[in-house]
């Protein structure tokens, strides 16, 4: 799928790439931009205001033109960069027909092609398999909608979908991943198995 860079809306930096065809109702800043503006100026909607502080952007070590939207997302890429596997962030679209409330569109954070290269030492059956993954920090009421429709939608895509799921909300979105019947794994336990063996962790 194409992707379609957005720029900040001040100062026209490079931010972050979207499939094509999926257009966004708000305005986007930079995290630079948007902390240089007074109290009283900053916009009411921006998605700056709510990714600042979860570390939204581009890092070098992990990919040339993926914009992470959170710290989580990109340990998580890095993980995958380690175990020398083929995937792709942000760029498979899932379109929902019919309904009168949103979401209308689900972009998946990640898909996993396959096996580039033999895996590290010691990782070989690292238990991730060509398919979708998405990395939930909290799992907000839309995103649990976007779930739901998914696997009314998307058989097959919903039978290849494995959530990752933050820790400290492990309790109500293990119950919610368990009725659903969606594979999970938890951050953290990722954290302890990879992180010393990735110097660029954050």
């Amino acid at each position: 799928m194409v992707a379609k860079l957005i720029k900040c809306s001040k100062c026209r930096k490079e931010i972050f790439y979207i499939p094509d065809g999926y257009t966004m109702g708000l305005k986007v800043q930079c995290v630079a931009c948007h902390k240089n503006l007074s109290t009283t100026k900053k916009p009411r909607m921006t998605l700056s205001a709510s990714y600042a502080r979860m570390k939204k952007g581009k890092r070098i070590d992990i990919h040339p033109k993926y914009s992470f939207k959170s710290a989580t997302e990109a340990n998580f890429a890095r993980i995958l960069n380690f175990l020398n596997l083929d995937w792709r962030y942000e760029e498979r679209a899932f379109t929902f027909d019919g309904y009168k409330t949103k979401p209308h569109v689900y972009i998946m954070d990640f898909e996993i092609l396959g096996q580039l290269d033999t895996p590290p030492k010691g990782f070989k059956n690292h238990g991730f398999n060509p398919g979708y993954y998405e990395v939930k920090g909290y799992m907000k009421a839309e995103s649990r909608k976007k779930l739901r429709r998914l696997k009314k939608h998307y058989e097959e895509e919903y039978k290849k979908t494995t959530i990752i799921l933050y820790n400290k909300y492990k309790k109500v979105d293990m119950e919610f991943c368990i009725k659903l019947n969606y594979p999970y794994d938890l951050y953290d336990g990722l954290t302890k198995k990879y992180k010393e063996y990735i110097p660029t962790w954050e």
